[in-house]
């Protein structure tokens, strides 16, 4: 009866709120990178594949059949299985060991420490490992000058990867960076000489993946894209964002100079106005930080939020639409980059970075594949 009503829910109701996603533009950001780039690249699908869907993104690059996706989790890694996902899966992210257990799975590991490396050669002997090294960024990893002491320890695996991660990629003259890249090449060196040739050596990420043609070939022979896949990057024109989100205005309204908007009355008109409410608010991944600072887009106008952005609604200004009336569409967050209200453009207006309001779109949000 649930999966039932799930399938006329989809099927059969209208949204007032969706997030489209444009297929042309996810393949021809893919393809870019990997010219650019001219090594293989495995998209990253963590974080809901930052907030796009992860079953819909990963629907769409199945067919081009990458080396591997790279998820976070186990729950992710199900995820991809229930869209019956054919491209090879690596979790990036910590297991519990305990997780191993349960029934055999047809995954790959990033894996730093030895009691998950003995957990996997345990209950899932078949699967892939992906060493996973701290060059110096100091998160996960196994510290490079630890490296044979790890390899000394471990029990029998499938060693199929050597991976890291730099904390500067766009940045390849950056002496972090340099050196991380040495580090890399080290651990690369130890493993050869205990007789390990991975099949891929992968440290970089979206931001060293656009510029990789100054690293002169020193990233390994693999690229992991993120950010840059969905279309997002501070260089503009070389790739496409992939996401538009829109929403349903569901009220018009007058307001008098003088009379105030939203919680604390912290907006004040200040000449007469019209006023639409939109059924968004910061459950739905509006930053509260766009309060006063945002905008969303009616017909191509600008209408700057008023008030703060509440729970499930939001106020926005629509003088500028004279004949706006409730049903209109209005796009939260376009997909055109030059616009005020892409990622790019609210990300900065919110003075943090793209990914957070991107894994902040509620995963309830209707995705749909479009084009």
């Amino acid at each position: 009866m649930l999966r039932l009503f799930r399938k006329i829910f989809r099927t059969q109701y209208e949204s007032l709120n969706k997030i489209e996603l444009s297929r042309p533009a996810l393949l021809r950001n893919y393809q870019t990178i990997a010219k650019i780039a001219s090594i293989p690249i495995a998209p990253v699908l963590k974080s809901n594949a930052y907030g796009h869907g992860i079953r819909e993104i990963g629907a769409m690059l199945d067919s081009y059949r990458p080396p591997f996706f790279c998820v976070d989790s186990l729950y992710e890694g199900y995820e991809l299985m229930k869209e019956k996902i054919r491209t090879p899966i690596l979790i990036m992210g910590y297991v519990n060991p305990e997780n191993l257990r349960v029934k055999k799975l047809p995954f790959s590991y990033a894996v730093y420490d030895i009691g998950t490396l003995r957990a996997i050669a345990r209950h899932q002997p078949h699967a892939g490992i992906h060493i996973f090294v701290d060059t110096g960024m100091h998160r996960e990893g196994i510290p490079v000058e630890h490296l044979e002491d790890f390899l000394r320890d471990m029990p029998r695996a499938r060693i199929e990867g050597l991976m890291s991660h730099l904390a500067y990629g766009g940045d390849p003259d950056h002496p972090f960076t340099r050196r991380q890249i040495e580090r890399f090449s080290s651990a690369k060196e130890i493993l050869n000489a205990w007789g390990i040739e991975p099949a891929w050596t992968h440290i970089a990420a979206s931001s060293a993946l656009l510029v990789s043609p100054r690293y002169k070939n020193t990233l390994g022979n693999l690229g992991r894209a993120g950010l840059a896949l969905y279309g997002v990057a501070e260089k503009r024109g070389v790739v496409s964002p992939v996401l538009r989100f829109s929403t349903t205005l569901v009220q018009v309204k007058s307001v008098k100079k003088g009379e105030r908007i939203g919680y604390d009355f912290s907006f004040v008109a200040e000449r007469d106005m019209k006023i639409g409410v939109l059924p968004v608010g910061y459950n739905d991944g509006i930053d509260l930080r766009l309060s006063g600072k945002g905008s969303a887009s009616l017909r191509r106008r600008q209408c700057p939020f008023v008030g703060k952005i509440s729970m499930n609604l939001s106020v926005v200004d629509v003088s500028a639409v004279p004949d706006a009336h409730p049903g209109d569409e209005v796009v939260v967050f376009s997909h055109h980059e030059d616009d005020p209200n892409s990622i790019l453009s609210a990300s900065r207006a919110c003075e943090t970075i793209p990914y957070e309001l991107l894994v902040h779109l509620h995963p309830s949000t209707r995705r749909i594949p479009v084009f």
